[in-house]
């Protein structure tokens, strides 16, 4: 494709503006489901999410994961461990290290907080109407290619 056939849409200035809009959607939505957190902090939830997804992990590698400090993890699992959402397990191979993994009731939470957020979501998607929704439907899978173009570590120069 020659730079004078291209879509007006796929043009750098149109692609800025369109993913700044994308990108404050998203973060707006995400904000407004998290309403639905099964009474965990953010944080938290994201730690047991994590855990749920990836298995058991070292204090500082599950630290390292969330973007967070060892002590600020620690302070989180500490929290966690009380609630009897998580546990720790000891490294056989590290005496001062432990592994931090879910029990039965924190993967239960994670399961009714990722409910309570569909559910959320869901209401309000009916609320829409039916144009919509169908929208939003048919833009589904230019979304997952958008989410799988971050997993091959960004678009191929070429195309762009």
């Amino acid at each position: 494709m020659t730079p004078s056939s291209a879509d007006s849409s796929t043009c750098g200035g149109d692609l800025v503006a369109l993913a700044a809009e994308l990108r404050v959607a998203m973060s707006r939505l995400g904000r407004r489901t998290r309403a639905a957190n099964g009474g965990l902090t953010p944080s938290q939830l994201s730690a047991l999410t994590t855990l749920d997804e990836c298995g058991e992990f070292r204090l500082n590698e599950l630290a390292g994961r969330e973007g967070v400090a060892a002590p600020t993890m620690s302070r989180a699992v500490d929290e966690l461990a009380r609630r009897g959402l998580v546990e720790r397990r000891a490294d056989p191979a590290d005496a001062r290290s432990a592994f931090i993994g879910l029990t039965a009731e924190g993967r239960t939470t994670v399961g009714q907080a990722a409910d309570e957020r569909t559910a959320l979501l869901a209401a309000h998607l009916g609320a829409l109407d039916v144009a919509d929704v169908s929208a939003i439907r048919g833009a589904m899978p230019a979304l997952r290619n958008l989410i799988d173009a971050f997993g091959t570590g960004g678009p191929d120069r070429q195309s762009v």
